[in-house]
Parts: structure tokens; C-alpha cells; sequence
């Protein structure tokens, strides 16, 4: 690739995963990568779950991870509200991994929306698409939050759909960012993909410059423009969602963020090598 690489952001669905299981040879060529002394975090858009959580996943599927090895959607939001919250008040709509994410950033969830400077959104919606119990009646606190307290909207992901526990669409994130947008009239900043803000993230994390660093995802729109537009090189694996075939009837504009194309991610090595 003619230069020289000290990073590597890896998406993890249709990369190192797909289906539930890992794609076979990602884990030992993740440990090549370290023993070349490539610096490595895995990046995923989850709204759900803590990095603790992810880890044990990952782990049981044979990677070598620990929890500050990932950046996650929701510990980039995490992060980000923790940056820029003076008072560390925040009203919550989502998961339990969520909740831990932000706690461990050092903020505190209140009960009452009026009370927030900030309000962070992740999915309000089970495995089958229902709102949870503990979500139920955050419809009517998002709203007052953002109309009443004036708190900043926050959303871990844009994602409107996500494949539910039977493979059939249900809700996710962007589904109810849509129903408060509506109610408000104000749109929430996005942190996870697309949004470059968690690619920030996992730059800091990594301690490089997008020059020296390399964006390893199967989707074009949500891995591998928003890493082009801040300056990484890209690498499309078609181990996921994209196929050749998606590729020739993809818009120009959008094929062109692509710099390099492999069928899986044990072919990585060779072309950083080569």
C-alpha cells in the first residue's frame, strides 16, 4: 500500500463475525496484525450493550479483546456527552448497557426529564420490537426534556430498523428519534455511524493520525465514506453486506471513497505488507 500504518479501526458484523459466528482465520489474523505492532480497536454501532458485555461475546467466538479495545456506539456516546455536560445530568431512553456506559463516564441519570441538560437516546425496543417496561413512558420525558429543560438530543445510532431475534424487521433507534423529532422539531446529533464523531473516538483511542491509520468495514455508506471524509484509508471486505455485484451498480461518487477491495479480512496483512 506504499505507506506506513500504524492503526487499524475494524467494524465487526460481515468482518469479523457474521451470522454469529466468526469468519474463519479473522482471529488469528488480528494476532498477526498485533504481533506487527498494528494498533487495533473494533468499532460497532450497538445501542444496547456495555463494552463488558461485547467482550464476553467476542471472546466466546475466539478473539483475544478487552473492553478498551472497542468502541461502541454507546460508549462513543458515552464519551461525547461526557465531554461536553457540565452539570453530568442526563435523561436516558434505552438499555441497561447503555445506562453502564454512561455511569462509568462519570454521569448521572436522572428521573426527571426537567431536571436534564442532556437527553441520550438509544433504542427504547426489545429483541421483538416492543418498547420495554423501563422505556415505557419516556416518550412524554424526551420531549419535556428537549421543550421544558432545553437538553441537548443525543443519539447513540440513526438506525431505523434492525433484524429482530426471527430475522423480520423491527424498530431501533432511529424510529424513535423520528417520533421526538417530529414532536420537537429538533434533530438529535448522531454519534455512531455514519457520524464521524465516533470515528474521532476511535482515533483518540488509538493515538494516531487518519494518514496512518486504516478503516476495515463491509459497508459502504455507514463503515467506509464517513472514514474516507476524515482522511483514513478504506478497505472494503466482501465478507458482509456488500457484494461485487453491489459494487457495480453502486452511485460513483460513493464507490470512490473506496481505496482497496478484499473478499475477507485474512487477506489484510498481505495487502498492508505489500
Amino acid at each position: 500500500m506504499g505507506q506506513r500504518y500504524r492503526g487499524i479501526i475494524f467494524d465487526i458484523d460481515g468482518v469479523l463475525r457474521r451470522g454469529g459466528k466468526p469468519i474463519p482465520g479473522a482471529a488469528e489474523t488480528i494476532e498477526y496484525l498485533r504481533g506487527k505492532r498494528f494498533r487495533i480497536v473494533f468499532l460497532s454501532n450497538l445501542s444496547t450493550r456495555s463494552r463488558e458485555e461485547y467482550v464476553d461475546k467476542l471472546r466466546s467466538l475466539g478473539f483475544r479483546v478487552d473492553p478498551e479495545d472497542l468502541v461502541l456506539a454507546t460508549s462513543a456516546t458515552a464519551a461525547y456527552v461526557a465531554k461536553h455536560c457540565r452539570s453530568g445530568k442526563v435523561y436516558l431512553v434505552g438499555h441497561a448497557g447503555l445506562r453502564r456506559e454512561l455511569e462509568k463516564a462519570g454521569l448521572t441519570i436522572v428521573e426527571d426529564p426537567e431536571e436534564a441538560e442532556f437527553l441520550v437516546a438509544g433504542s427504547p425496543f426489545d429483541e421483538k420490537g416492543y418498547v420495554t417496561e423501563e422505556n415505557r413512558w419516556k416518550f412524554t420525558g424526551a420531549i419535556r426534556a428537549i421543550l421544558v429543560a432545553k437538553a441537548r438530543f443525543v443519539a447513540v445510532n440513526p438506525d431505523k430498523l434492525f433484524p429482530g431475534s426471527d430475522g423480520k424487521p423491527i424498530p431501533g433507534t432511529g424510529t424513535f428519534l423520528g417520533a421526538i423529532e417530529a414532536a420537537t422539531g429538533v434533530s438529535p446529533i448522531i454519534i455512531g455511524k455514519p457520524s464521524t464523531h465516533i470515528y474521532r473516538i476511535a482515533l483518540d483511542k488509538l493515538g494516531t493520525q487518519p494518514e496512518e491509520t486504516v478503516m476495515v468495514g463491509d459497508q459502504v455508506y455507514t463503515d467506509i465514506a464517513p472514514a474516507k471524509k476524515l482522511g483514513l484509508t478504506t478497505v472494503l471486505v466482501l465478507s458482509g453486506l456488500t457484494s461485487r455485484e453491489d459494487l457495480e451498480k453502486m452511485d460513483p461518487g460513493l464507490r470512490a471513497t473506496i481505496d482497496h477491495v478484499i473478499d475477507d479480512v485474512t487477506q489484510l496483512p498481505r495487502l498492508l505488507e505489500g
